[in-house]
């Protein structure tokens, strides 16, 4: 039984238009819309406008006020604008609602580092990495090439094994921290 070659071709490309067409309908039935000022938000937090990043933060949260991804952005801008109190406690709200958010847990135990609480810091990373996410493991190096940065950003499971190394209760004299290396540890949109 052969067939014609002209037949399968047509078939082809019409199984190929087919697919197409299906794809880009399922492509907008299925499209969420963004708030607007969640995407402002996280424009804002990456170009380090960290008072402009809180106030569209906030009118998210006005629009959808459990929206948890609004609640992390909030706190971790607070975080860059050095209100930790208030970072602390929108993170641990966060992992309240889901305990399972990577970020937030990541993050807390960032905040616990940056004040120098590391046992709590060693906590909360270890939490993070027991989930198993591509969050601890940090930035691929072609996320980094497409976004221009040049020097690998240390990850939470490398800070993590750092303190775990390096970190004694008893030792009175305790410096785990390079403010200059921070400094360019990039901000990136989640």
């Amino acid at each position: 039984m052969k067939l014609n070659y002209k037949v399968l071709k047509v078939i082809a490309i019409t199984f190929g238009v087919l697919t197409f067409f299906w794809m880009f309908l399922d492509y907008i039935e299925n499209k969420k819309d963004i708030n607007i000022n969640y995407k402002k938000a996280n424009q804002a937090f990456i170009k380090k406008k960290y008072k402009d990043a809180y106030n569209f933060y906030v009118l998210a949260l006005h629009d959808e006020p459990e929206n948890i991804y609004f609640l992390e952005g909030k706190a971790r801008t607070l975080f860059r604008m050095k209100d930790f109190s208030k970072s602390e406690k929108i993170f641990q709200e966060v992992i309240q609602k889901d305990n399972n958010f990577v970020a937030a847990i990541a993050n807390l135990g960032i905040l616990y580092d940056t004040l120098g609480n590391y046992e709590l810091a060693i906590k909360y990373y270890e939490l993070a990495f027991s989930k198993d996410s591509k969050v601890t493991a940090g930035m691929p190096w072609f996320k980094r090439f497409l976004k221009n940065i040049h020097f690998k950003p240390s990850s939470v499971e490398e800070r993590l094994i750092y303190l775990k190394n390096n970190f004694n209760p008893e030792s009175r004299e305790i410096n785990l921290q390079n403010t200059d290396v921070d400094k360019l540890q990039p901000d990136f949109e989640m």
